[in-house]
């Protein structure tokens, strides 16, 4: 059975397109993501089989996989559950990533601003999460990478609860952009430590949010 990890999976595209567990595993992947699983919800594999025309075998090898990615739980009397996270698991989670982020600016102290693309309109929450991706990824750091996609994807289902809830989203994610495009590093991490630290006192609304529309219904993900 493959191992568990926050690693990105070797195989190239082609060989992930015929694999039987790679389907599974981005199908499944991509639908915790996106709130398709209730929290606490058990994933029976018979019916996931069946929903993604596969033999039990792969999508037990996926939640097995997913389980390390924080996405999917092990039941306490065996299977599998779609990932619970309470107020201060939550809040666990943007503040960890918050240190990703913090690092990554760190380590980039030396590099270039970074140029921000034309504004698009109603995109700046999507910019923004590519702004993320782009501090870390510019590291050159893989564990640290692999390990902000871990906690991000984590955090992915709670986008939408964030557009329900804040009614700013994208003025907050604009005055960040121009943050960071002025590469004024003390400011773009103070903006950012104000971005997570308001999410975690809001983690007790975000975590009922998303337990109060699985499938992300009525909200917008922006991720990437």
């Amino acid at each position: 059975m493959p191992r568990a990890s926050g690693a990105r999976e070797p195989e190239t595209v082609m060989a992930k397109s015929r694999d039987p567990f790679f389907k599974a595993l981005d199908n499944i992947r991509e639908r915790a993501r996106a709130g398709g699983y209730a929290p606490g919800q058990s994933i029976v594999i018979v019916e996931e089989a069946r929903r993604l025309d596969l033999s039990t075998t792969p999508v037990r090898e996926a939640l097995a996989w997913l389980c390390g990615e924080g996405l999917i739980e092990r039941g306490p009397a065996g299977g599998f559950l779609a990932a619970r996270l309470d107020a201060g698991a939550v809040r666990d989670r943007y503040d960890l990533r918050l240190a990703y982020l913090s690092a990554a600016i760190d380590l980039t102290a030396g590099l270039p601003a970074y140029g921000r693309s034309p504004a698009r309109d109603g995109a700046a929450v999507a910019d923004l999460q590519d702004l993320f991706e782009s501090l870390v990824r510019r590291t050159g750091n893989g564990a640290l990478l692999d390990a902000y996609h871990r906690v991000d994807g984590q955090l992915t289902p709670f986008r939408s609860a964030e557009r329900r809830i804040f009614a700013d989203l994208d003025a907050e994610a604009d005055d960040l952009l121009e943050l960071a495009a002025t590469r004024a590093n003390g400011d773009l991490r103070d903006g950012l430590r104000a971005y997570h630290y308001r999410r975690g006192r809001s983690a007790a609304l975000l975590s009922m949010d998303v337990a109060g529309h699985p499938g992300g219904e009525g909200g917008e993900d922006e991720g990437p």
